[in-house]
């Protein structure tokens, strides 16, 4: 199996970020990896966690939560009828090293145009 840690790391970061609860725990959303990917879900409805939320309301959080991740750049699949796989993000910026070669390249060029 792949291992997506990065990619983990990352979809959980920029959901906590958005106001999601990403905490492990009978908090609601279940946030794993996949063979595929990320995989986005809500645990068991037979587990400690008490009652789950009702179907509307898992449907509309999903939602949201496929809306968040592809406005930050996200590959979102939808899975099921509650269910994200998380495949792809965005690229993220390359900082440029320090040093003399890394000042040069990441400079400002100066007016060539004229």
């Amino acid at each position: 199996m792949v291992e997506h840690r990065e990619l983990f790391e990352d979809v959980t970061a920029d959901l906590a970020r958005a106001g999601f609860d990403t905490g492990r725990g009978p908090t609601g959303l279940r946030i794993d990896r996949g063979p595929q990917g990320v995989v986005i879900g809500w645990p068991p409805t037979d587990g400690p966690a008490g009652d789950p939320p009702a179907e509307g309301i898992r449907a509309a959080v999903t939602g949201t939560v496929a809306v968040v991740l592809r406005d930050a750049g996200y590959w979102v699949a939808e899975v099921g009828a509650d269910e994200l796989v998380v495949t792809g993000g965005p690229v993220r910026a390359v900082t440029a090293p320090d040093g003399p070669e890394g000042a040069e390249s990441a400079a400002v060029p100066e007016q060539w145009w004229g």
